[in-house]
């Protein structure tokens, strides 16, 4: 096989390969850049006839038009042609003039283990893979590519490589919002075996026992390969379920290459013994130049035109989840709205979801030293860890309906939290492993290095106030800080109060305070029947349907806490309600879980905002720091306790402010 004057393949006698040309119109106009990249594709296909029948005609809008410049058969004995390889195919936005585009015959993702195409095409247990794709968060099955599709893949892309100036590979799911080719294409092993080791080549984790390699885990059936993956084979990590991994195998075991399927944990060591850096595209790497794991998280968790090349703060959290297959398929979940840069497992695994220089939507509403959302200025890491933790007596401690080991438990008080006379009182947290910390201290330095904006290492808790608690009492933030900055504290510039105040207001989503704000003649009692007009993360307006202990509220509107709402109400009360109001009015019926400030409805619906229990105790000389200065108003958080309480923010008048001598 090789590549004729005309930029089209010559199939010689013996290759054992069925090879035709078949023009397609759809080809992009724009001149063939000198180095080019090579694009998997693999959107699903019932035969090789019906995958060239799409690029065949000439569509309406060009735009509209796509085309490949080879298909190949499943068994890779047949291979379709369709543009010259020196044209370029209409494939892939922003790859068109660059790129060779390569489409492989795939069923794709298994309905009952049949194919969606054609339900009398069937796979065995060991012919697919359970996995989940770049893209989406959902777990299917997925067929192997057979070995021979591959290899043959392998073969042109060597002839490309050396007559076109191939530097990359890349699936099409990397550069667009689907899911071809999918889970079980051995994207690593391909890259590397074609191109050696680059810089999107991951960090190898080892096997450190013979095991089997499966396509599902805990299912003896689906044994992949027929032989063991010996010890000191160097794997990939792709993805974790309960006790698993899924790897890509990096090396060729049994004459096969391109293996990926899961192995236990247990069997696996993840690698945490080198010099960590960040490279100039802003992706943290070994000493090799190998990159960490990389999954994209879905787009509205970043912002995809935005960058940050010299980020101010980096921000710690923990996940509150006990692995990191949960965090992960929450960044892929496009309800989410939420990602970050980094995860690190508790045995010092790293995954990379975004370049450092990205925006990625990790703190929220936060503040810092007159800075407000974050996301602009820092990068985000997430510990996995479960953080604050249920005591459920005998039942032990626990995250989410899973228990949590006492050995792995720890009981301490968070400096935003109330702190019990007894400390069997105290809350339980989970412990962050030594491998964890130790990676995580690593990654920071490397990011201090790279980055000398950053000033500041804080914890999500440090800048949002108001419900957060990571990365909580157990992690060593002042050892962090030493390593960093050498201080232990953090860098504050330091006001005191010039008198007396009772007026600080809630801080809700850096909302000014309303002083127009009324009260209704009472508070509103637990156990209340309200029905929703509108809610948000604070507040909720409502409607009184009942309240036994407070009769004179029934039917009056107003505000109260959102939180402060139980479930629907059950369907016996519905029923009845429906009885009474019709039933639209009674599927918005809540109930009130704790007695309240009922605040009365304004004619423009301006939300309240209410004075803070503890701002009976912003006495003169009580010292601050800002968060934001909005005219009259200033946002400031007490930098010693108040009441019960630390880390008490809120609005208050910005003339009340004078700066404290600091020697």
């Amino acid at each position: 096989m090789k590549i004729n004057e005309v930029h089209k393949l010559d199939i010689e006698e013996g290759d054992g390969v069925l090879y035709r040309f078949e023009s397609s119109p759809n080809t992009s106009l724009k001149p063939q850049l000198a180095e080019r990249v090579l694009v998997i594709h693999a959107p699903i296909s019932g035969s090789l006839a019906g995958a060239v029948s799409q690029y065949t005609s000439k569509p309406k809008n060009f735009l509209e038009g796509r085309s490949r410049h080879l298909i190949l058969s499943r068994d890779g004995k047949e291979i379709v042609q369709m543009v010259p390889f020196n044209l370029g195919a209409m494939h892939a936005f922003g790859y068109n003039g660059r790129s060779i585009a390569v489409e492989l015959q795939y069923p794709r993702e298994l309905r009952n283990k049949a194919s969606v195409l054609n339900k009398n095409l069937k796979f065995n247990d060991d012919q697919y893979i359970l996995a989940s794709s770049l893209n989406h968060s959902h777990y299917g099955e997925w067929p192997i590519y057979p070995k021979a599709q591959i290899d043959q893949l392998f073969n042109v892309a060597k002839l490309l490589k050396e007559r076109y100036n191939i530097q990359e590979v890349i699936g099409y799911e990397e550069v667009a919002s689907r899911t071809d080719p999918g889970p079980a294409f051995p994207i690593h092993q391909f890259r590397e075996k074609l191109l050696g080791i680059t810089d999107r080549s991951f960090i190898p984790q080892e096997i450190t026992h013979a095991t089997s390699l499966l396509g599902h885990p805990e299912n003896p059936l689906s044994v992949i390969s027929s032989l063991n993956i010996p010890a000191g084979t160097p794997v990939s990590i792709m993805s974790e379920r309960f006790d698993w991994y899924l790897v890509s195998v990096l090396a060729e075991v049994a004459g096969n290459p391109w293996l990926t399927g899961w192995v236990p944990k247990r069997t696996v060591r993840v690698k945490t013994d080198f010099e960590y850096k960040v490279n100039e595209k802003h992706y943290l790497t070994n000493e090799e130049g190998r990159r960490f794991q990389e999954i994209t998280p879905h787009p509205n968790g970043y912002e995809s035109a935005r960058r940050n090349p010299t980020p101010k703060y980096i921000v710690m959290h923990f996940t509150t989840g006990t692995k990191m297959e949960s965090t992960i398929s929450h960044f892929k979940d496009p309800s989410s709205l939420v990602s970050t840069h980094l995860l690190i497992g508790r045995d010092g695994r790293v995954v990379q979801f975004l370049p450092f220089d990205r925006v990625a939507h990790h703190c929220g509403y936060s503040w810092w030293e007159r800075l407000n959302n974050l996301n602009n200025y820092s990068i985000g890491i997430e510990l996995d860890n479960a953080g604050l933790l249920s005591n459920m007596g005998r039942l032990g401690w626990m995250s989410r309906k899973i228990r949590i080991p006492d050995a792995h438990v720890k009981q301490a008080v968070h400096w935003k939290q109330f702190t019990p006379n007894n400390p069997a009182r105290f809350p339980g947290w989970e412990k962050y492993p030594d491998a964890q910390l130790q990676v995580a201290l690593n990654i920071v330095k490397a990011l201090r290095d790279r980055y000398p904006s950053i000033e500041e290492i804080l914890g999500h808790d440090d800048v949002n106030l108001r419900n957060r608690y990571d990365p909580g009492p157990l992690f060593p933030m002042p050892q962090f800080r030493l390593e960093l900055f050498g201080r232990a504290e953090p860098k504050l510039e330091v006001f005191t109060l010039s008198r007396d105040t009772k007026e600080v207001y809630t801080n809700f989503n850096g909302r000014l305070p309303n002083t127009q704000q009324s009260l209704h003649e009472m508070n509103l009692p637990a156990n209340s029947v309200v029905r929703v007009i509108r809610s948000d993360d604070d507040l909720a307006l409502v409607t009184v349907v009942r309240s036994k202990d407070a009769p004179s509220l029934n039917q009056k509107t107003g505000w109260i806490r959102a939180n402060s709402l139980s479930v629907p109400v059950s369907p016996a009360r519905r029923g009845m309600k429906r009885r009474e109001e019709g039933g639209s009015k009674a599927a918005n019926q809540r109930v009130t879980k704790y007695t309240q400030a009922f605040f009365k409805r304004t004619k423009n619906n301006l939300q309240p905002t209410p004075i803070i229990d503890e701002a009976k105790l912003f006495v003169a000389g009580t010292r601050v720091r800002i968060q934001q200065v909005r005219g009259e108003w200033t946002l400031v958080v007490a930098l010693d306790p108040l009441g019960r309480h630390g880390g008490v923010e809120g609005w208050l008048h910005t003339e009340l402010l004078s700066p404290e001598v600091i020697s």
